[in-house]
């Protein structure tokens, strides 16, 4: 193990290793500087919000990337993400998503079907939001039953 780095042109000359670079952004905005915006920036954002979903900073960094790349099918997917993760919260922020991007939506017949789900938010296994670019979504054709414990006979009570 290495802990200090020579300098080849200057072998007296002591320096610390810099720490590893961390794979990310170096932004800390909402809105993405316009030299890193770019498919692969998106790219980016939707695998990081794979790994975290809850890192609602992402979500609105991704938003806004699509928006400015006036992308309306990755901005679509984008919003579905956040509306996936907000759950049943975050009603002021979905519907100032829903106000911004409300065209973009439209286009893919997703503006009435979201305005109409404010209070309740969407549900991540309905197969009507599964879109292309959607990174959060588990769609699920039919009715969903919770099978019983097979463990436990059906006459018998605990």
């Amino acid at each position: 193990m290495k802990l200090f780095v020579t300098d080849s042109s200057n072998p007296e000359r002591i320096r610390r290793p810099a720490p590893p670079a961390v794979f990310g952004l170096p932004v800390r905005t909402l809105r993405i500087a316009s030299r890193w915006r770019s498919p692969a920036t998106g790219a980016l954002l939707a695998g990081e919000i794979g790994r975290k979903p809850a890192n609602l900073h992402l979500h609105v960094q991704r938003i806004s990337l699509w928006a400015n790349l006036q992308d309306t099918a990755a901005t679509v997917a984008a919003i579905i993400d956040l509306w996936i993760v907000l759950g049943t919260f975050g009603a002021e922020l979905r519907m100032r998503m829903l106000r911004e991007h409300y065209d973009a939506l439209e286009t893919h017949e997703m503006g009435l079907y979201l305005s109409a789900r404010i209070a309740d938010g969407i549900d991540r296994h309905d197969p009507r939001i599964a879109l292309p670019g959607v990174v959060l979504a588990r769609p699920v054709e039919g009715a969903r039953v919770f099978l019983q414990d097979s463990a436990m006979p059906s006459g018998v009570v605990s």
